[in-house]
Formats: C-alpha cells, structure tokens, sequence
C-alpha cells in the first residue's frame, strides 16, 4: 500500500481531474495495459485524477457584441521566422477605431496594431507578422487577441475571449501507441496546452514527454523513443507502463507560433528590458479552470536535475560510478532553472530499479542524502529521483549505478 500511495502522490495526484469517465478499478489502482502483439496500435487507458477549480454557475459573458464580432484568423499556427503572417477578420457594425491587441500566455502585451483613423464598417481584417513592439520575433509559443473598438459617439466595446474562453481542463481517456515507431497518437476538440507523463505504476514518474506545450485542434502525434528521459529503460515494454495525459484549452482564436530555434519562451522573458503591460486576468465563472491556467508558462514546467555521488570508488565505461559501504548523494536543480525554482520546497522520492526506496516529504534543493549501500545487491541498478514541487513541477533523473561489495 505504500508503494500505491506514493505513486498517488508522484505520479497520479500531479495530474488534472476532469469530467470525463474514470477509468480505475474496485480497488482504485489504475487499470494494467492490454497485451496486443507487436504490430497492433497500443491503446491506452487514462485515468482522470486530482483537482479543478470550480465557480459559481452565474451567466457566461456573451462572444460577440453590438460593435465587434464574428471574429476569426486565417490560421491557428504560422511560422514567422519564414515571413509567414497571421490575419485576423472581424465584423464592425458601425465606423470605429480599432485596435487589437497580441497577448504572451502571461497576458502581457506584446504587440499593438492600431490602424490610424477609423476602420468602416463591415468585414474587416488586419495582420500580425509574429513580431512583437520591437521588432523581434516573438518565441514559439500560443498567443491571444482582443480586439478594442470605439465608434464615433464614444461608444467603446472589447472582444476578449478570455472572459469566455480558455483554461478549462480535461483529461485525454484513450491514445494509441504505435509499437514499431514509438509515436503517440491523441486527439484534441480545441486548441489547448498539453502535459504528457510517463511512467511505472507503483513506481517512478520517468519521462515528461511533453511540458504544457501548446498544440492545434485534431489528431495530434507525438514522437517518442519509447524509453525514460534518460535513455536507461525501455519503458514502453515495461510490463507496468502507464501514461497520463491532461490539457486545459487555450483562448478562443489563440495563434501558435513555431520555427524559431534561436530563443525560446522563458528566454525572452528574461531578455526583455522593461516589464510590458500586463492585462488582469478576468474572473471565470459557473466552468471548471486547471490550477495550470493561471501558473506563469516561466515556472510552470519540470525542471533539470543534477544528480552526484560522493565515494565513488571508480567509474566504469560510460562514466557509471561504482559505489561501496555509504555514499552522499546529491541531487540539485540545474543552474538554468534554479532562478525560477528558487526557495521552494520540495517532496524528493527515490526509486530503485523502478521500486520506492527513499523519501522526504519536505527538502529543499540542492538536497543530501546519505544512502547505505549495505542492503542493495551487487551488480548494476538504476537510481531515479522525483523532485515534487508543491504546484505540480516534477524534476526527473535517472543514473545507473554499480554497487561492489
């Protein structure tokens, strides 16, 4: 039972509860894959699990208004790094100024497009070529629009789907897993941010294959190599496999941009010079929100881990530490991502060889434990650690080890 409640806690609990059917067992374990043979599309039940933020059921704030409406793109992703633009229509019942404006997922502002003078009425349309008040193209990732209008007697009015829109979450209940390329197969009803994890029932959470990343509404594949995130396992053929997938859906006419490889998000954030204007996030009622929606997309992701040894007797190829007797270990979050980690704490879990072997339930990073080797048998195993974040941020680290007597 307490392997069970420590997976609940690592793997389980870390996901989104949603409407959809639970698909656990009498006794509330999750359901063991079917065996299929090695040509047939591994299907994959999913287990809906943990905790939505609920509202009132008050009334939902219309989509269109008196002024603006039928808004709309020519696509929901473009590649700007390629020149490629974005048009946005809309329909002005009356000659207005307008404006619309391109929020980051952290609703702050990154362009303005304000045509000079009034706009007539009827179908109209303006561009946005994936660059932000700089000049600079923007990093991949989802952004959304509102739209601001006024016409000639003061009258003002705003499209904003995120008062309406955005932020609900859902689990996936059913994928398939081609066996021979590995690649995962879902499907989405809108655009929304997607986490995939993967891992052990009663074990180690081992991959984070996708990190709350945007995707585009209708079959969606995923590439894989059908091992953990550190290539030591073949976790796919695990006779214990199991994997979580959860979203929350993006803003109504949201735009995913991809193709730039020189910077990516939390990048940008840190390089711009002076904080943009953020808009207040509206309050949404009478819908079910994921906890995620409202996380920043800087520190809303699992970060790297660092993992050492200290006694290492010596290393054999590929650089695996042979340990003896006791040995510190030290696991720490990477440099790159200790800037946003910083001061939290921390649930740290040890698993060997896929098993709980360790814990504790409160830690700081960097962390030391002092592991006695005195129980473990000689010969070659594999050491994971979950670093659990309070808000649902898992580190994942696998290293292979040697233990000598």
């Amino acid at each position: 039972m307490k392997k069970i409640l420590h997976l609940c806690v690592l793997i389980l609990s870390t996901c989104i509860l949603s409407c959809s059917p639970n698909n656990s067992t009498a006794d509330g374990k999750l359901p063991s894959r079917t065996e299929v043979t090695q040509t047939d599309p591994l299907i994959i039940p999913i287990q809906p699990i943990g905790t939505l933020h609920q509202g009132d059921d008050s009334k939902v704030e219309p989509r269109v208004g008196e002024l603006v409406s039928s808004v709309s793109t020519s696509t929901s992703y473009f590649n700007p790094t390629k020149a490629e633009k974005v048009t946005i229509y809309f329909q002005l019942s009356k000659r207005a100024k307008t404006e619309v404006n391109i929020y980051d997922p952290d609703f702050t502002l990154v362009k303005a497009i304000k045509p000079e003078g009034h706009m007539e009425a009827g179908r109209c349309s303006l561009t946005w070529d994936g660059k932000d008040t700089d000049g600079n193209i923007v990093p991949d990732e989802a952004y959304f629009l509102t739209i601001t209008v006024e016409d000639q007697l003061g009258h003002a009015e705003t499209y904003d789907p995120t008062t309406f829109s955005g932020g609900e979450g859902e689990d996936i209940t059913e994928a398939e897993v081609d066996p021979v390329s590995k690649v995962i197969t879902y499907r989405l009803s809108g655009m929304a941010r997607v986490l995939i994890r993967l891992g052990v029932q009663d074990g180690p959470l081992l991959n984070t294959l996708v990190d709350w990343k945007p995707r585009v509404a209708g079959e969606i594949t995923e590439s894989w190599s059908g091992r953990d995130k550190d290539n030591l396992i073949d976790l796919l053929n695990h006779p214990r496999f199991k994997m979580l997938i959860t979203y929350f859906n993006l803003p109504e006419n949201s735009m995913i941009t991809y193709g730039n490889r020189a910077l990516d998000y939390k990048a940008y954030k840190k390089s711009l010079r002076q904080p943009s204007t953020a808009k207040d996030r509206p309050i949404r009622t009478g819908v079910l929100l994921s906890p995620h929606y409202s996380l920043p997309r800087t520190v809303d992701y699992s970060p790297k881990l660092n993992m050492g040894f200290s006694e290492v007797q010596k290393y054999e190829q590929e650089n695996i530490p042979v340990l003896r007797g006791k040995t510190l270990v030290k696991v720490d979050i990477d440099e790159l991502d200790k800037s946003f980690f910083v001061d939290q704490q921390y649930e740290i879990t040890f698993f060997l060889d896929n098993e709980f072997y360790a814990e504790q339930e409160v830690g700081y990073a960097p962390f030391n434990w002092v592991w006695d080797l005195t129980d473990v048998s000689e010969g070659e195993h594999v050491l994971t650690v979950n670093m659990s974040g309070f808000k649902d941020q898992i580190g994942v680290l696998s290293k292979k080890i040697i233990v000598a007597k």
